[in-house]
């Protein structure tokens, strides 16, 4: 006779009934939060019953988007049975909760874009800025657009995406200009960076904006000089928005976004269901049941009794989303797959499609 696996700590055996945690601002005294907090938990019954696994039990609990209420639903959680944590939302309540599930060697897929708190037993599932700008400044780079400039906010956001854009560009980045996120700001700032760039002879330009603020910096380039005809504007996810559409100075502009096609069958998928049109960011809820529905399936089928451990949470292949694949570091982070999508005249262009998956070495 063999003798039974151990159970190491914050194991289980997953041929049995398995509890899931999703934690959701849905009674959050901003609505926009609470809205999300809702479809989010939505989206992930919907991954659930794609599961198609009787043996998954999703438990839901409210944070209201309050670091205290999110260490109380996570305590909850815990002593319900959960083996994994879906959520928070927010990073002060996905900080608020970190030491709970270490101490319980529990891990945590939350949905914050808060990379500070990536680590431990946090993983973020979110869209990364610093992944972001790394696929389109990788993407540039490839198509032969270098050297490669940035003009990026000195906000939280910002200051992850120059990081991003450097560790990807690395010496092919040779014009780097910051600017305090006002009109004052880059009224004062978009002189110096012109001249940077074209000093550095750049030719492909990261606008790390969005909005209106976006529209401001487009507008204070074109006089200078730095205009579409003459350089290649590359942008964030921020850019998919109708707004960007209405910026003529960006047109032919470039950046990664979520697979549009993937998101519009999804979105489908959620108002045929529920009969309402669902944040994009919902996705996030559905993605996450299916990581651990796939890593339950491999944990079945080799025998594991620990099928959230790191080495399964940071496979090199990642795991299959509904928008495309995602994977995490292993200080994680995750990277989700993303096209690369091209302002038009009204619409929004794909020139890269998203990777199938994520392969060893890629």
């Amino acid at each position: 006779q063999t003798t039974p696996a151990a159970i190491p700590p914050g194991g289980f055996d997953p041929s049995g009934p398995v509890k899931i945690a999703l934690l959701t601002p849905a009674s959050a005294s901003n609505q926009g939060a609470a809205a999300l907090g809702q479809a989010l938990a939505n989206a992930a019954r919907i991954g659930l019953a794609d599961l198609g696994d009787p043996l998954v039990e999703l438990d839901i609990y409210d944070t209201a988007g309050d670091p205290a209420r999110a260490t109380t639903a996570a305590a909850e959680a815990i002593a319900g049975g959960a083996k994994i944590i879906l959520g928070p939302l927010f990073g002060a309540n996905t900080r608020a909760i970190a030491s709970t599930a270490a101490a319980n060697n529990l891990k945590v897929l939350s949905f914050s874009t808060d990379s500070t708190i990536a680590g431990g037993p946090v993983y973020l599932s979110g869209f990364l800025p610093e992944k972001a700008a790394s696929r389109i400044m990788q993407f540039a780079a490839a198509r032969g657009l270098e050297p490669l400039g940035i003009y990026y906010p000195q906000t939280p956001i910002g200051e992850i995406a120059l990081r991003g854009a450097q560790a990807a560009a690395g010496p092919r980045l040779v014009s780097v200009t910051g600017y305090p996120r006002s009109q004052q700001g880059i009224e004062q700032t978009s002189r110096n960076f012109a001249a940077a760039a074209r000093s550095a002879g750049a030719r492909g330009l990261l606008l790390a904006e969005s909005g209106q603020a976006l529209a401001l910096v487009a507008s204070q380039l074109q006089p200078l000089g730095i205009t579409n005809d003459r350089y290649r504007f590359l942008g964030l996810g921020q850019w998919n928005s109708k707004q960007t559409l209405t910026i003529q100075e960006l047109q032919g502009g470039w950046f990664p976004a979520p697979d549009p096609n993937a998101m519009t069958a999804f979105i489908n998928r959620y108002r045929e269901r529920y009969g309402s049109v669902p944040p994009a960011l919902a996705v996030l809820g559905y993605d996450a049941m299916q990581i651990v529905g796939q890593m339950l399936a491999t944990a079945r089928a080799n025998g594991s009794k620990d099928p959230f451990a790191t080495a399964v949470l940071t496979r090199p292949q990642g795991f299959r989303g509904a928008v495309g694949p995602i994977r995490f570091d292993g200080s994680g982070k995750g990277e989700r797959g993303m096209v690369i999508l091209e302002v038009g005249s009204g619409s929004f262009d794909v020139i890269d499609p998203v990777p199938v998956s994520f392969g060893a070495g890629t």
